[in-house]
């Protein structure tokens, strides 16, 4: 039989695991426990080595989100990094809500917990400012990749996003020269007004200037993937849509599938979903990023700071985008 001292303990236990896991959740940050490794010596091994506590460096890496396929590239690129230098120990964490004042809660998270480098993707150039100033107080390497914000680090790894919109803007003339279209709207979608998608804005604009074709309003996601159904439904008139993020690649070629119109599309990543309806003929072409390469070279470039073998800072590396059709897949 239980007794009552000892069901009172159970109890309490219980209640204190409880109470420890929501303050953990409250904390805004997802870091899945598969995520976690730490190296010694670069095994060179196929699975994740097993942790080492003895490893010299701690390095976060901490994006937008864990859930997409293209933060899911930055962390494979991270993790062979960390495999090849060794004496690393690596988390990945990201905000529950892919908002700023998660992502900087993850910030004091991973400084708390003695990280001596971050690489992340700011979520917006100003907003965890003030948790980057800490963590920089605090002597930790941060490195950018993806997108940055005003704060000074070691490093940025960026997409030429301007030069990337250009890309998509040159491949949008080539289809529509090739089906014999020779004037018409075009429509344009991004997910919010995130820097590096007002960037593709850009540039895909400037490509279409003097010519006969008009380069509609922007429509802006905001995580709402049936207003840009909604948009692209709205307009059977359009000659083309370019969608400047993967999610809105995902709302337009899903459209444009649904109702059997037969306007241009050019997307943006390379999610499965936009390389089948590639090969479908839903989407005319996708701009391919390089993301593994961004995680790999910027855990690359934190380690070597933190070993005094990388003495520059705020230094900008400018990744070009490779064009995917379907004779590529």
């Amino acid at each position: 039989m239980v007794s009552h001292r000892n069901l009172r303990k159970g109890l309490f236990t219980f209640w204190a695991l409880l109470l420890t896991a929501l303050l953990l959740f409250a904390g805004g940050c997802l870091g899945k426990q598969t995520a976690d490794v730490a190296v010694r010596g670069g095994s060179g091994a196929k699975e994740p080595p097993k942790a080492a506590p003895e490893a010299r460096y701690k390095l976060y890496l901490i994006t937008k989100d864990q859930g997409t396929p293209y933060w899911q590239q930055i962390d494979a690129g991270c993790r062979q990094a960390v495999e090849e230098m060794g004496d690393i120990a690596y988390k990945w964490i990201a905000p529950l809500n892919h908002g700023a004042k998660e992502q900087g809660a993850c910030v004091d998270q991973a400084v708390a917990d003695g990280a001596n480098a971050i690489v992340i993707s700011a979520i917006s150039p100003t907003e965890i400012n003030e948790n980057l100033k800490k963590a920089a107080a605090a002597g930790v390497k941060i490195v950018y990749v993806d997108d940055d914000a005003t704060v000074e680090g070691v490093a940025s790894l960026k997409t030429d996003n301007v030069l990337a919109g250009r890309t998509a803007g040159e491949t949008m003339q080539k289809a529509l020269a090739a089906a014999g279209i020779r004037s018409g709207t075009i429509g344009l979608a991004t997910m919010g007004m995130h820097q590096n998608q007002m960037e593709r804005d850009q540039g895909f604009r400037e490509t279409f200037q003097g010519s006969s074709f008009t380069v509609a309003p922007t429509v802006y996601m905001n995580n709402d993937r049936d207003s840009i159904k909604h948009f692209v439904r709205e307009n059977p008139d359009f000659v083309g849509f370019f969608g400047a993020n993967g999610q809105t690649t995902f709302a337009i070629s899903e459209q444009i599938k649904e109702s059997g119109s037969k306007q241009i599309v050019i997307g943006f990543d390379t999610a499965d979903f936009t390389m089948a309806m590639i090969q479908e003929g839903v989407i005319y072409a996708t701009m391919q990023q390089n993301p593994r390469q961004m995680g790999h070279d910027g855990t690359v470039i934190a380690v070597k700071a933190l070993k005094g073998e990388y003495k520059e800072t705020n230094v900008r590396v400018s990744m070009k985008v490779n064009v995917i059709t379907k004779d590529k897949i």
